[in-house]
Formats: C-alpha cells, structure tokens, sequence
C-alpha cells in the first residue's frame, strides 16, 4: 500500500497523458500491422438495417422510368482528376458528365468547391428547381473515387428530386439517395469512394457516405436477385 502511495506521490499529470499517448500508439500499431485493420471503431458509423435497403431497391425498382447501365468517368476527367484534385473546370465538367448519365443537364448547377474547418459533411445540394447548386467539402485526403462518389450521391439527390422518389425521414431517405447511386450504374465509385480514408491528422481515419462498402455489396446481390427472377 505504501509502495502506490509513492507511485501516485511521484507521477505527474504529463507523465499519465504520456503513458496514455504509447498505449494509443501501440494500440494502433496492432490493428494495422497485426490485425491489418484500420483503426477506426465500427460504431463510428451507423449500421445500416438489410431490411432497409432492401425497401430502397424495391422503391426505386417500382418508381424508376429508365434503366441505367454502369457509369465511367471519361479517361480525359479522371487523368485530370488524379494529377489535380482541387481543379475546378475539371470538377464541373465530371458533374456535368454524372448528370448526363442521369438524362439531366448539369450545365445549369451551380457547383461550389469549399474546404470548411472542421465540417462534418462531404456535400450539399439546395435546389428549387429554376436554381441549383451543388457544394463538395474538398478535403485534403479525399480521393478521386470519393470526390466522384461525393458529386454522384448528390446528383441522385436531384434525379430523386425530379423522379418523386423519397423515403420517410431525412436519414432514410439518404440511405435511398446512396441505394439509387448504386442502382443507377455508380456503384463502382462508390464502393471505392466509401472507404475509409486516412484523415488530416496522425492515426486519423475518415469516410464519406452514408452507406458501407459492405452495404454497396448487399445492394449489388439484392439486384442481381431481382433481375434473375
């Protein structure tokens, strides 16, 4: 008892964050190296039912007019789009091409590149139909996958908009716009725009998107189902 009195008596408050800052670092080094995962807590994202998803491509199945065949960011954009992220001309013109894929005319939309402090979403889009506008958060470890997954959910939210497709609640219904993304021919980008990302900081991980990479398999085996029967 007396030998953790001096114990207590001798450490000091530095001395208690240091040692807590090595158990996180090798805490870390174990989930990379060892277990090879990425340090980033699953419920740092909120799961996502089956049942849900399911109701979305049944939804979308049901109301959809057109069929979609599988997107490709044109090779000149994503040669672009890989050696200069933050190029603006290059970033509508690949919005433009999304919407296109869509049967809408991007060329109207306003698109507004933004690296807000400490913002905790990846896009935005208000629309009253006469103007629209577009806002993609640029961070600086965002890929060229998850920028195009960014712009792509958010042009679903407009072709959802136009098509009188919705789900119940706000979050639900961004689970539709991620399950229409798929459905329409995106899912490619955004399974791999919907990984998890090394953020800004060290030992940092990020992701954008509502929907896990898992979830984008799910919605693909769903599909593949509906089509066979």
């Amino acid at each position: 008892m007396r030998a953790i009195q001096e114990f207590l008596y001798r450490i000091r408050i530095d001395s208690i964050f240091e040692l807590l800052a090595y158990i996180g670092f090798f805490y870390f080094l174990f989930k990379r190296f060892i277990l090879h995962r990425a340090p980033v807590p699953s419920s740092a994202f909120k799961s996502v039912p089956k049942e849900l998803l399911a109701e979305c491509v049944t939804l979308l199945k049901k109301k959809e007019k057109a069929e979609y065949g599988v997107y490709r960011v044109p090779e000149e954009i994503l040669s672009i789009l890989r050696a200069d992220l933050r190029n603006e001309e290059n970033l509508k013109r690949l919005l433009c091409s999304i919407c296109a894929h869509l049967g809408i005319d991007g060329g109207f939309i306003k698109l507004v590149v933004e690296d807000t402090f400490m913002s905790d979403r990846a896009g935005e889009i208000a629309t009253d139909l006469a103007f629209t506008t577009i806002r993609l958060e640029l961070k600086p470890h965002y890929t060229p996958e998850a920028v195009i997954a960014v712009l792509a959910h958010e042009a679903i939210h407009l072709h959802l908009y136009y098509a009188g497709i919705r789900m119940r609640d706000t979050w639900e219904n961004e689970i539709l716009t991620d399950t229409a993304a798929v459905y329409c021919g995106f899912g490619e980008y955004i399974y791999a725009g919907y990984a998890v990302m090394r953020g800004e900081f060290a030992f940092s991980y990020q992701k954008v998107g509502y929907i896990r990479q898992e979830d984008v398999q799910y919605i693909w085996k769903i599909m593949q189902k509906e089509e066979g029967e």
